[in-house]
């Protein structure tokens, strides 16, 4: 988190908008941070965008409206379900000649991937893999840490937030979750 991707993301739509293509922006319903029906960034930058649920349907959804556009947008691809069919539609679209661009968390905030995330990197044409600024030593942060209070929480690996709930962190200032955390969050 905080490492611009969704300002990127905006970036490139505004970029392809300013050559003549149609575009699309999808958004996950459950990202209700700053606006129901826009992308916006942390610093408040925005675009309009189609609320999508973060199942099938919701990917289903995507496929049919793309049909008639050049290029599409996924904010927040993390969101979606695990098992979800989101890497596989994204890439026939691709295969249809459209571009299509999306943000998304590589890691959870205890430090594991997220499914629907590599799938869709191992997918892509290209990456941009963005960082943050550590908030603890300023050094590149690849990592999210979810925090309370200033303090290291753990629990659902998705959990909506801002700047209240998470802190970029690079690996060293990273606080890994004990085996104990684990045995709790997977309920052994």
């Amino acid at each position: 988190m905080f490492s611009g991707k969704t300002s990127r993301l905006i970036e490139l739509l505004e970029r392809e908008m300013l050559a003549g293509r149609n575009t699309l922006l999808f958004k996950p319903e459950i990202d209700k941070r700053y606006d129901t029906t826009y992308v916006t960034t942390h610093k408040g930058i925005r675009l309009p965008a189609i609320v999508v649920s973060v199942d099938n349907d919701g990917v289903k959804k995507i496929k049919t409206l793309s049909e008639g556009v050049d290029v599409i947008g996924i904010d927040e691809a993390q969101f979606w379900d695990h098992d979800s069919i989101l890497p596989e539609v994204v890439d026939s679209i691709a295969s249809m000649k459209k571009i299509v661009y999306i943000a998304a968390l590589n890691k959870n905030h205890l430090g594991i991937p997220f499914k629907t995330s590599q799938e869709i990197i191992a997918r892509a044409d290209q990456v941009y893999s963005l960082t943050a600024v550590c908030a603890k030593c300023g050094e590149d942060a690849t990592f999210t840490q979810r925090v309370m209070n200033g303090r290291e929480v753990f629990g659902e690996a998705i959990k909506i937030g801002g700047m209240e709930s998470y802190e970029p962190r690079c690996r060293n200032c990273f606080v890994f979750p004990s085996v104990e955390d684990i045995k709790k969050l997977n309920g052994t």
